[in-house]
């Protein structure tokens, strides 16, 4: 993928946190390109390695684009992402399609998550009353076929408005993984979250959280902190745009 990234000039900067502080990749990585910027961080957190970036270049850059080391896009793909985004001129994030290596497609467009949601997610997997309640938490009636503004967008590939970005204070730090995306697209959704189906992504997702007890923690502790701070049961604004973007696009208005 680095060496994807530099195969044309984009007026583009690639910078690679390693959350290892290790520095094992620096030697390799400066073999591709020497203009890498290549940041050593002690682990606090995926927003945590993501902010040093946001808040270093600051004010010099248009776009700011989140991908985790695991996705994959063909150059082209990228370039005609960001004349999507001139395009529209006006948005927080933008999305594109995200399917596994093996095409499936991944159903990452998301309302705004309610306690009960996450609850039936992570214990009650594949029964009928999940899949029933994915089908509209996940917006599959849509078949991610055109293009949707929608509540929550993956935090595996956002490309964020950057001025949009530091009004909104890049992730919060209370995360340390897990939701973090999810309160991030919360905050970006006001200047329009968007998703894009033209172009795909490859995204090898290993869904940690499934098969790791320490993961599953980690999980559950988040959605603690994010409800405690968008309101577990009386959230109105949740609901209200939540009804709005299933009646929307029930009716077909994608």
């Amino acid at each position: 993928m680095v060496k994807e990234f530099y195969k044309e000039n984009i007026n583009q900067k690639l910078v690679i946190v390693d959350n290892s502080n290790t520095g094992y990749l620096k030697d390799n990585l400066l073999l591709i390109n020497n203009e890498i910027e290549y940041i050593i961080s002690e682990n606090k957190g995926y927003g945590h390695g993501n902010n040093l970036v946001i808040k270093k270049y600051e004010g010099q850059a248009k776009y700011f684009l989140i991908m985790n080391p695991d996705i994959f896009i063909k150059f082209e793909d990228l370039v005609k992402l960001l004349n999507y985004a001139d395009k529209i001129s006006e948005f927080g994030i933008i999305m594109p399609k995200i399917i596994f290596p093996d095409g499936e497609l991944q159903y990452v467009c998301k309302l705004f998550p309610n306690p009960f949601n996450l609850f039936v997610r992570r214990f009650l997997g594949n029964t009928p009353l999940a899949q029933k309640m994915d089908y509209e938490y996940e917006l599959r009636f849509t078949n991610y076929e055109k293009e949707m503004i929608v509540p929550v967008l993956s935090g595996s590939f956002m490309l964020c408005d950057y001025g949009k970005l530091i009004k909104e204070n890049g992730f919060d730090s209370i995360f340390f993984m897990y939701m973090e995306d999810v309160d991030l697209s919360r905050r970006m959704y006001k200047h329009g979250n968007y998703f894009y189906p033209e172009i795909s992504v490859i995204h090898k997702h290993n869904k940690e959280s499934y098969r790791s007890l320490k993961m599953v923690f980690i999980h559950i502790l988040s959605a603690i902190k994010y409800f405690n701070k968008w309101n577990w049961f009386s959230d109105k604004e949740r609901k209200e745009i939540n009804k709005k973007i299933i009646k929307s696009y029930k009716k077909g208005n994608v």
